[in-house]
């Protein structure tokens, strides 16, 4: 059975039970059915088990409620859903390229530069779950000469399109991001880490737009008030995990976040300073509204 038809079951699964409350074998093998998709009680068992034992998935069945759950589903489940809707829309795309179709007259990419470095995406994901030492020689943007930095990869980011490794400088434990499309290369040193400050780095990112975040940081509780079209927007795309709707009128929509103050934060609020104001905390008021200021005298110069 081909890759991209058990990419398709595994789909269905998750997805049937992150929306339904204990589902049973039949109604998943019924709901399936309905998307031209035929397994058998044989095969839905054995893909539940791979997704436990291949991709350290908590699903588990209960033996009151008489259906299927999963466990812990708020630390790994959004990501890997994530990760096999990328790998099936990318089956896909290779797919049409073996039929000989041209791809550009189908999609259109906003910037072919968004696949710079996806090539270490593998490598290092390999590196993170074997816990090993790498060896990166990086080259940012405004400089002229590259660098070489002995690094503890800890997770992979995706933001903006872009992708990033996030670790610890191995001489310094200080907690370092790479945009992967400035690696210009990466090797195993031979050397293990043990990945003690796994929970800091999942804790603090886990409060944060982007992938700019220092151990000393943390989150505050911020409010934002939206003009009702922004803030309808924001419902169907929420700016960040955190995000709640504590109150709503004909007028305007307020939200609540939990988010550390960094580069990228102000500047998805910049994006949005014609429709939307932050009132709480009082320090990003006030900084956002300098930076209003700002940005208004350098059109008037």
């Amino acid at each position: 059975m081909s890759y991209q038809s058990k990419i398709k079951r595994y789909l269905q699964i998750l997805q049937f039970i992150e929306k339904s409350k204990f589902p049973t074998s039949a109604e998943m093998i019924d709901k399936m059915g309905e998307s031209g998709i035929k397994v058998s009680d044989r095969q839905l068992k054995r893909d539940i088990e791979s997704l436990r034992s291949e991709f350290g998935l908590d699903i588990h069945y209960s033996v009151v409620k008489k259906g299927y759950y999963l466990e812990n589903e708020e630390l790994t489940f959004p990501y890997f859903l994530k990760l096999l809707e990328f790998s099936q829309n990318m089956e896909l795309l290779t797919s049409y390229l073996k039929e000989g179709s041209n791809i550009a007259e189908i999609i259109e990419f906003e910037d072919y530069n968004s696949f710079k470095g996806v090539q270490y995406i593998r490598d290092i994901a390999f590196f993170i779950k074997d816990g090993a030492e790498i060896c990166l020689k990086y080259k940012r943007f405004d400089a002229q000469v590259e660098k070489e930095y002995c690094f503890q990869p800890y997770l992979l980011r995706e933001y903006l399109n872009r992708w990033y490794v996030i670790g610890l400088l191995s001489d310094s434990n200080e907690i370092r991001t790479f945009g992967l499309d400035r690696i210009v290369g990466a090797q195993d040193t031979g050397r293990k880490f043990k990945k003690e400050k796994i929970n800091d780095i999942l804790s603090l990112f886990r409060n944060v737009i982007g992938i700019n975040a220092a151990e000393q940081d943390i989150a505050e509780d911020i409010e934002l008030v939206c003009m009702t079209f922004q803030g309808n927007l924001l419902k169907t795309l929420p700016m960040h995990a955190s995000q709640k709707v504590i109150r709503e009128t004909p007028d305007e929509i307020v939200f609540s976040y939990k988010l550390v103050v960094n580069f990228e934060l102000k500047h998805r609020l910049l994006m949005m300073a014609t429709q939307a104001k932050v009132v709480k905390p009082v320090s990003l008021k006030e900084e956002m509204e300098k930076l209003l200021r700002e940005a208004q005298n350098f059109y008037k110069s």
